[in-house]
């Protein structure tokens, strides 16, 4: 038999910025990478849309790896099923400072989350708990987690703009399973708008500057 211990440590955690913060820009969106991915390269496919009155925020998720064998590209996660409950809080916390420290250096007219794939999961359960004042959650080629707290989050995203965005060929997401976790969600009271588009498990550039502009006004 094994004794467990748990040990809170100080580690460093990183982000990456589409622009200085101090740049006065009215709208703030974090964006949350899925599985393997790394943020700085991930946030590409925000600075390429153009809105530069938009300040994308990518934090990276606590855990890299090899994508394959021991050498070559690294990827970053943000949980595995191993010990998930204290990775969930870790990430939590690490994206409540991310969000202190932005805050705290500029005032934004409009916040939004945004997660894609995995980072649907995190986007959810860190939106469920944080006190950063968000007003929408995009969801894109992912799902809410079967685990999150639905009575609170029916409490917390009802003021919420909620969306979701598929592509109708995602090789991960059949349109049965899509169909079932809107059903789900439903029966939770939580409605998100969907977002459909032509293309498979990735963000459509064309989708995600129309639902940027719904969601962030161009002035």
């Amino acid at each position: 038999m094994s004794i467990r211990r748990d040990l809170t440590i100080q580690r460093t955690a990183r982000y990456f910025l589409s622009d200085e913060p101090s740049s006065h820009k009215p709208y703030l969106c974090f964006v949350l990478h899925g599985y393997g991915q790394l943020p700085e390269f991930f946030l590409r496919k925000f600075k390429d849309i153009g809105r530069n009155d938009i300040l994308f925020v990518a934090p990276e998720g606590l855990h890299r790896y090899y994508l394959q064998g021991s050498k070559g590209r690294v990827g970053a996660s943000w949980m595995t099923k191993e010990d998930r409950l204290n990775d969930i809080a870790d990430y939590c916390a690490l994206l409540n400072q991310v969000a202190e420290e932005l805050i705290s250096e500029s005032s934004f007219e409009k916040v939004a989350i945004l997660g894609f794939s995995q980072g649907v999961a995190t986007a959810c359960r860190w939106a469920n708990n944080t006190s950063l004042n968000f007003e929408s959650l995009i969801s894109w080629a992912g799902a809410f987690p079967p685990d999150l707290d639905f009575e609170a989050a029916l409490e917390n995203f009802k003021p919420k703009e909620l969306y979701m965005a598929c592509g109708d060929a995602d090789e991960f997401i059949s349109e049965e399973r899509l169909k079932e976790h809107i059903s789900f969600l439903d029966t939770k009271g939580i409605k998100p708008k969907l977002i459909r588009f032509e293309g498979g498990h990735d963000i459509d550039q064309a989708a995600l500057t129309n639902l940027l502009e719904e969601v962030f006004p161009i002035s």
